[in-house]
């Protein structure tokens, strides 16, 4: 099955804007930090789908895979031949968005992953 990833990505500006003022001056990374400090995984659905709607994330690769658990293998330890890169990636991690090809949203929760949204429209 092939898995759509997606992950917030900050520009240089947003970068330089946040050196200069602190992580609160920039929306998508304080969605990132509030998603990775969500250690019980109980408002990672809504935090993600909020930074869903705002549009934070970016499409960076897609992943052939079985299921999301072993997406989240390969997205950290390969075979890099499962993954068609998009743009730049790091490893799938916390916060990231993983969308089956039947369109359902799963961000990945510092325990598990929790399914978030459903659009088709977004299928892999």
């Amino acid at each position: 099955m092939k898995y759509a990833i997606y992950q917030i990505q900050l520009s240089d500006a947003q970068v330089d804007l946040i050196n200069a003022r602190g992580h609160s001056a920039v929306p998508a990374q304080i969605a990132k930090l509030d998603m990775t400090m969500d250690f019980s995984g109980g408002k990672i659905g809504g935090l993600a789908s909020d930074a869903w709607d705002n549009g934070f994330y970016t499409h960076v690769s897609n992943i052939e895979a079985v299921d999301v658990n072993q997406v989240f293998e390969i997205g950290n330890m390969g075979p890099e031949e499962n993954i068609e890169r998009l743009s730049r990636m790091s490893s799938v991690s916390v916060g990231d968005v993983i969308v089956d090809e039947e369109g359902q949203c799963i961000v990945v929760a510092p325990i598990g992953f929790v399914a978030f949204s459903f659009n088709p429209k977004m299928a892999a």
